[in-house]
């Protein structure tokens, strides 16, 4: 009988330790944070490709048009690179306006998916645990706040969505981030709504010294109007990070 009330008590005692050696949801949304603005900051000293393709699509879902764009990013400015297959070289040139408009339309997804930015927003719970990638993780499931600030349009959309985030539980570093919407959302009062948007967000580690990065993601939304719909999906894929000048005229 004593034999179990040891047992009983060694058990409840280890299951303290485990308890106040996990932490809480607060400190794990200020590590998330933390490790987000590091990532964004490391992003800004970096060289990297991005492709950046947007497909616009019928009702149906198929793809009527794409636009490609290929940039070389370094520290302060985007460079275009222009593939000619016949030299088999690559040119480099000035981004244009379209092109700066799409470069501009990934870029308020990253700010989206900034985490300084999506934690005040949401009212976040902590699931519980998951793997992505073979790395242990917390899923953090957000959903809108009856009281979050709306100034624009574009806040009355934000505060429609909902989805989780996976943060790396080794250091809260963010690996995937899903998220779509609750419901349509008026934007011009009865004249046109946002029925579809659909976000999706994968982080990897290219190596060691450089951490955990943006690797692709993609967003799809449809605007519908009295004369029809804008039906469109945007992918951003990130890669050949490195520290250094990139020679202009090699392929990435």
């Amino acid at each position: 009988m004593r034999k179990r009330q040891w047992l009983l008590l060694a058990s409840i005692c280890l299951l303290s330790v485990r308890a106040l050696a996990e932490p809480g949801l607060e400190e794990i949304l200020r590590e998330v944070v933390a490790r987000d603005d590091e990532a964004k900051q490391r992003l800004l000293r970096l060289e990297y490709c991005q492709e950046i393709r947007t497909d616009q699509l019928d009702g149906s879902g198929n793809t009527k048009k794409t636009d490609e764009i290929r940039l070389v990013v370094k520290p302060g400015e985007g460079l275009l690179l222009v593939p000619n297959s016949s030299a088999g070289t690559v040119s480099v040139q000035k981004l244009s306006s379209q092109q700066l408009r799409e470069a501009r339309a990934a870029q308020q997804v990253s700010d989206f998916l900034a985490m300084r930015n999506l934690v005040p927003r949401y009212a976040i719970q902590l699931e519980g645990e998951d793997v992505w990638n073979g790395q242990r993780a917390y899923v953090l499931a957000f959903s809108p706040k009856p009281d979050a600030p709306c100034h624009s349009r574009a806040d009355r959309v934000l505060n429609a969505l909902h989805g989780r985030v996976w943060a790396r539980k080794k250091d809260c570093s963010v690996l995937h981030v899903e998220a779509n919407l609750t419901r349509p959302v008026p934007i011009a009062w009865i004249f046109a709504s946002v029925d579809q948007l659909d976000v999706w967000y994968e982080a990897s580690s290219p190596s060691p010294d450089l951490g955990v990065l943006p690797a692709n993601g993609w967003v799809e939304y449809r605007v519908g109007t009295w004369f029809g719909s804008n039906h469109a999906k945007q992918q951003v894929v990130m890669r050949n990070y490195r520290r250094g000048d990139l020679t202009a005229g090699a392929a990435p």
